[in-house]
């Protein structure tokens, strides 16, 4: 495999090792890594930090001990369109070392290109006619704010290009933001609602960015049942 392309990208020599090796493994913790890259610790332990912030990897906690895995190949296409070419041609020798990881009940994601890739990762696998229902994301920094509901707009055709159905429920004092969004089935609200959370299939998402850019997504029918009959109880 031709790894220069990864350099290209962005990724360091470390990071692309620890990267090539968590689609290899799955869903691992730290000690697999150490052997399967021969990184020195400290070394791996930052560089996965790393790989998280830029939206490669997630990880989820059990008890005290992080669990990682690598973030799907189709999502990288998203935001790299301009070495697709060169990506797409390698992306089916990715697809084989990529050893299937169950779900877990909730992983978090850091930073704005770990936000966008949760996003994709929500949506996958949608079908005609699934609703995708949101309380609307706000947060006081401006700088976030801009860059999300720019990103909304990318967002919007990849969902309607699956056929969802999507349906919101946001303040009235942010309506100028969806002006030129293609969304018709949405409520404005003049009483508080929670923010920052959609819910999609037996999936939810949760961002609440006022300290630091979390993002949180949760496989948990019961929970995505809950705010959807929330959700249903104002939009009427």
């Amino acid at each position: 495999m031709d790894e220069k392309i990864f350099a290209e990208i962005g990724l360091t020599n470390a990071e692309t090792k620890i990267y090539l090796a968590l689609l290899k493994t799955g869903m691992t913790t730290a000690g697999p890594l150490l052997t399967e890259t021969g990184l020195q610790n400290s070394t791996l332990h930052k560089t996965l930090h790393k790989l998280v912030s830029k939206g490669f990897a997630s990880f989820t906690i059990k008890g005290k001990t992080h669990y990682y895995r690598a973030s799907d190949p189709d999502n990288l296409l998203k935001f790299i369109k301009e070495k697709e070419a060169k990506f797409e041609y390698m992306l089916p020798e990715l697809k084989v070392m990529q050893k299937p990881v169950e779900k877990q009940e909730a992983e978090v994601f850091e930073g704005f290109k770990g936000f966008k890739n949760m996003c994709y990762e929500f949506i996958k696998n949608g079908k005609k006619g699934d609703e995708y229902l949101f309380f609307s994301f706000f947060t006081k920094n401006p700088n976030d704010f801009e860059n999300v509901y720019t990103f909304y707009k990318e967002f919007e055709k990849e969902r309607r290009k699956l056929g969802l159905v999507v349906k919101g429920i946001a303040p009235k004092n942010i309506k100028d933001k969806f002006k030129g969004r293609n969304i018709k089935n949405i409520k404005f609200v003049d009483f508080p609602v929670p923010l920052n959370i959609s819910i999609f299939r037996d999936k939810v998402i949760m961002t609440p960015w006022e300290d630091k850019q979390i993002s949180f997504l949760i496989h948990s029918k019961q929970i995505a049942d809950s705010f959807r009959n929330y959700f249903y109880s104002i939009y009427r």
